[in-house]
């Protein structure tokens, strides 16, 4: 559910640049995803699509990029890509600590 509350975000602050900049239509919104974020891009779109209707968002396209979830060792600082159920350093063994990579949930870009 809490796609629901990104898309109605994403959608007020889309409708509010092109009001701005007196634009009737927004053609993409650009948005990075972590795949560590528990967010779906997909349901995040279905919401965002329903919710847009009538709106100058409606038919806008979303150019998703999504993120990896990195570690870094902190024994010798090596940012690593965690992969399932492994969380050690390929250098040294160390297990890794948990970066801000992988979380993002963000909405980068307007085209209008």
């Amino acid at each position: 559910m809490h796609e629901y509350h990104k898309a109605i975000e994403w959608l007020e602050k889309a409708n509010a640049e092109a009001a701005a900049k007196n634009a009737s239509k927004i053609t993409a919104l650009k948005v990075t995803i972590g795949e560590a974020s528990d967010y779906s891009p997909e349901v995040i779109k279905n919401y965002f699509d329903e919710a847009a209707a009538g709106t100058a968002c409606e038919g806008a396209r979303f150019d998703v990029t999504i993120t990896r979830c990195l570690l870094k060792c902190p024994q010798c600082g090596r940012l690593f890509e965690k992969k399932l159920l492994q969380y050690e350093c390929p250098d040294c063994g160390v297990e890794g600590n948990p970066t801000d990579s992988g979380n993002e949930v963000e909405l980068t870009g307007i085209e209008l």
